[in-house]
């Protein structure tokens, strides 16, 4: 047997920084990874540049493994410098020690396959041809429409994204769309490359935890600063609730400015149930599940956009794996899986009333709303649950 047949499975992630630390994209990155190594695949994390602020020291070497996944800062520091001349020349350096990582892997007959977590068209350009050069397929982790992201509306974003929809993602070996719209949009530009789909994913087991009692029981949204339009709307339903019996809003907020956050603290103190709404500010990730064990009912609306029919958001694998009720809106991947009053409470539009009343139904009927979280959480552990898919997954990447 060659020295090639007795080595496991290797898949290299590229195109993320700051693992093992992050919200959605790196805690799918890792879930995939968690999945690849129970079916016994070797996984490498690659971060071509530093991402933490110096002034807020962390204990991450410059190499090492977590929860079983390798990784390696290509940059020589896990710190982002503040200076035009350092950044540049720090991100120069994990380019150029990036590909001899890569090229030193492809060498050892050490490199299998690569998954792209990014929609950078320069940074994913350059991941394209690496793979072309040391002859290794690349499969796209597709989780976003780049073009639809309303947020994006700087000139040079939508240059990018223009050309990162309509031509770059048809040039991958392959794709992990996570929704409909992703799988049919590949299948459409791209009609012979392969594709397998991946929805969220979570480790059910870390929610897995005893509730925290509160002094007043609390709806919850998590979610970035940069969505202020579904934050507002959130506040507008919730100014519809009736008074009594007392209900707070959590707002686990992360992303954004700080101007941001000053103009919505000034904008909730104009509600009349503004003592009755606290915002949690970037806080740690081993705080989320405790939040989210906590809360009366998450929420998460989604609106009739493209946008939202094409993602798919990770934090309802992590809703539903509390056991709490998720509130939403029937829109994108929501429809795929979920059922109105069976495991999931479901506006049919994105309009704050129909939400505000589904948000009712919670005050009214709590323990309504407990069996319906309960058998949301049922439906995630069988679709979303991590553990199923390494198999699948590994297999797809070897037929590359």
């Amino acid at each position: 047997m060659s020295q090639k047949d007795t080595k496991p499975f290797h898949v290299i992630y590229l195109g993320e920084s700051g693992f093992p630390y992050g919200l959605a994209a790196i805690q799918k990155l890792i879930m995939i990874s968690k999945a690849l190594i129970s079916a016994g695949t070797e996984v490498t994390v690659i971060n071509r540049k530093g991402y933490f602020n110096p002034d807020k020291p962390v204990d991450l070497p410059l190499e090492g493994e977590v929860e079983g996944i390798k990784y390696i800062y290509t940059s020589g520091t896990v710190y982002k410098p503040k200076s035009f001349f350092p950044r540049n020349s720090q991100k120069l350096r994990g380019i150029i020690k990036e590909f001899l990582y890569l090229r030193k892997l492809k060498k050892e007959n050490n490199l299998g396959a690569a998954i792209i977590s990014c929609h950078d068209f320069g940074q994913t350009l350059l991941y394209r041809i690496y793979g072309w050069i040391l002859g290794f397929p690349i499969v796209l982790n597709y989780v976003e429409w780049a073009s639809a992201m309303q947020h994006r509306k700087g000139w040079k974003d939508q240059i990018n994204d223009y050309f990162f929809d309509n031509w770059l993602v048809k040039k991958m070996d392959g794709a992990f769309p996570i929704s409909e719209v992703l799988i049919d949009n590949f299948k459409k530009i791209a009609p012979s490359k392969p594709q397998f789909k991946i929805p969220i994913l979570c480790d059910f087991e870390e929610f897995n935890i005893p509730r925290v009692k509160t002094e007043h029981p609390y709806f919850l949204y998590c979610g970035s600063l940069s969505y202020r339009e579904v934050v507002d709307f959130i506040l507008e339903a919730f100014e519809q609730l009736p008074a009594e019996p007392r209900m707070d809003l959590y707002l686990i907020l992360g992303g954004g400015e700080e101007q941001d956050l000053t103009k919505l603290k000034s904008d909730i103190q104009k509600l009349k149930r503004k003592d009755q709404v606290k915002i949690f500010r970037n806080i740690p990730r081993e705080d989320i599940p405790v939040h989210f064990k906590g809360a009366a009912a998450l929420l998460i609306p989604l609106r009739d956009t493209i946008q939202d029919a094409a993602r798919f958001p990770h934090k309802i694998g992590e809703y539903v794996a509390t056991g709490n009720p998720m509130i939403t809106t029937n829109f994108g991947e929501v429809k795929h899986y979920f059922k109105d009053g069976e495991n999931a409470l479901i506006a049919d539009n994105y309009d704050s009333a129909a939400y505000a009343k589904k948000m009712k139904e919670v005050i009214e009927n709590p323990q309504l709303a407990e069996e319906i979280g309960q058998r949301g959480q049922a439906l995630g552990f069988q679709k979303f649950n991590y553990v199923h898919y390494g198999e699948s997954i590994k297999t797809f990447l070897k037929k590359m």
